[in-house]
């Protein structure tokens, strides 16, 4: 299945969702499993009512109760542990389907109150990872992520791999985003303490890199976490370099307008993040993002600021 395709059914899944939440007042657990959690798997590709692909109340080992989805991969061995809950649960609350996870040694948990869908990945005696918390309705948005929950992998280890690579890269690129001066060591310091802990595997290194490569490419600004809410997207940006601006001479030092615009302005005594977003909001941006860093400590110098912080 392709992203795109995937894409499309969970389009049509979130209708259907939204329709059963708007329409019945108060939703039971058993109603969302039929109306809501069947049709998401049925969107991924698997059969909930074939046996070999999805075991219902899967019996916990050495524990009361069961859980109420068990997918399987290729061989019946059960892969990924779905706890369906009532509406205004917390889907970030893993509880004891975790501690079930690891009993049965399933390396995936999700958790769902029809409303929002969380993956995560449990491994070993380390704390469970999460590698996304969704909106029903922001999962077609994310389908390139998801590729690795769809049938065609049977939640096979590359279909595993592929979930934390899309989850470790995106979280390294929102951190990108806000502090681009981190090095190599410095990103694999902060992934291994922030969203995988444990050994530096190839699937975290890959992500690092692949990850890097998208934020110096600007190509991160396309996916859907990082459209802005208001102004231009980036292909509508006008490049613009440090030299097209100039002192504001009524406003105070550190302050700049545009050179050919007098009603764009921008203010260096802020942050970089904040800078870079009063650059967009006025439809301009700097010719990549590697050279925003050069833009912004060069008009701080020429203001005489100095480095931020000091």
């Amino acid at each position: 299945m392709e992203a795109i395709d995937l894409s499309r059914r969970l389009t049509e899944f979130s209708q259907v969702a939204g329709e059963v939440l708007r329409d019945v007042e108060d939703v039971t657990e058993q109603q969302i499993r039929h109306w809501i959690v069947n049709p998401y798997l049925v969107a991924l590709g698997w059969d909930p009512h074939d046996k070999k692909q999805v075991f219902l109340d899967y019996p916990v080992k050495g524990a009361e109760g069961h859980v109420d989805y068990a997918l399987l991969n290729a061989e019946g061995q059960p892969r990924l542990f779905l706890d369906v809950r009532e509406r205004t649960a917390n889907v970030s609350d893993l509880g004891e389907v975790a501690q079930h996870a690891r009993g049965a040694q399933v390396p995936l948990v999700e958790i769902t109150n029809g409303r929002e869908f969380s993956l995560w990945f449990v491994e070993g005696a380390d704390p469970p990872v999460p590698l996304f918390v969704l909106g029903a309705k922001d999962l077609a948005d994310n389908s390139e992520s998801m590729l690795g929950l769809t049938a065609e992998y049977r939640l096979s280890d590359s279909g595993i791999q592929q979930l934390r690579r899309s989850a470790i890269r995106l979280a390294v690129l929102v951190m990108l985003e806000e502090n681009a001066e981190k090095t190599f060591d410095a990103l694999v310091d902060w992934v291994q303490s922030q969203v995988a802990p444990g050994a530096l595997d190839d699937t975290t290194r890959q992500a690092i890199r692949d990850a890097t490569m998208i934020w110096l490419t600007e190509e991160h600004l396309t996916m859907p976490a990082f459209q802005p809410q208001e102004g231009k997207r980036l292909s509508e940006l006008r490049s613009t370099t440090a030299k097209d601006w100039e002192p504001f001479p009524r406003g105070p030092n550190g302050t700049f307008q545009y050179r050919y615009d007098s009603t764009k302005t921008l203010d260096l005594r802020q942050n970089p993040k904040e800078v870079r977003e009063q650059l967009r909001l006025q439809g301009l941006r700097t010719p990549t993002a590697t050279s925003f860093g050069g833009f912004y400590h060069a008009l701080r110098a020429r203001a005489g600021l100095g480095s931020p912080g000091k």
